[in-house]
């Protein structure tokens, strides 16, 4: 038997979901609450009790992409080479095992393009620009010579606009066949 939190907890991460999908697909403001609420099986006022609005659940889901893109930048330094590999392989990993998480990457990147919807979402965004604080551990790996040698913004968009090409595919076509993630570390390995 299910514990009231724990129904809790499912219902939020079902809004979540749907919510998920229904940005990726119509965007932020082509979704309403009512979309969100009848996509969830739900009324609108029960997700009201979850979510003050759709705004609200934007920031939540950019919160969660935000967190898995926390990255410990300290350690890569040590091995830029052995980073974008590890991130590579997990990045491929994760598409394959989780939906969600190929909707993810869509959203995030749309994200950047609306920054007009939240100052909350804004800020979480300006802190967690990948492409830009990767920039620092492609120069370490060039100096080390783990890494190709030119512009070092050039090598990180090209490294993490392949990822978001193959993760916008996945979410298009779930179960397509991923690439080896050995083909997106060899854009920037020496």
């Amino acid at each position: 038997m299910t514990t009231k939190k724990e129904q809790q907890a499912y219902r939020r991460q079902q809004i979540l979901m749907v919510s998920l999908e229904l940005f990726v697909r119509r965007g932020f403001y082509g979704t309403s609450t009512r979309d969100i609420s009848k996509a969830a099986g739900i009324s609108s006022g029960l997700m009201f009790h979850y979510f003050d609005s759709k705004e609200h659940v934007y920031e939540e889901l950019i919160s969660i992409g935000c967190e898995k893109l926390q990255v410990d930048f300290e350690k890569a330094l040590a091995s830029p080479l052995r980073f974008f590999t590890d991130l590579a392989r997990e990045m491929f990993q994760m598409l394959e095992q989780n939906p969600f998480s190929a909707k993810m990457f869509v959203l995030m990147s749309n994200a950047y393009f609306h920054l007009d919807i939240s100052e909350k979402a804004n800020t979480m965004l300006a802190k967690h620009y990948i492409i830009e604080q990767s920039v620092e551990v492609i120069e370490k790996g060039q100096e080390l010579g783990q890494l190709k040698q030119g512009d070092p913004m050039a090598l990180s968009i090209a490294f993490y606009s392949a990822i978001q090409g193959i993760a916008q595919e996945v979410a298009l076509h779930p179960g397509v066949r991923l690439p080896d993630p050995d083909w997106i570390i060899d854009i920037i390995k020496k």
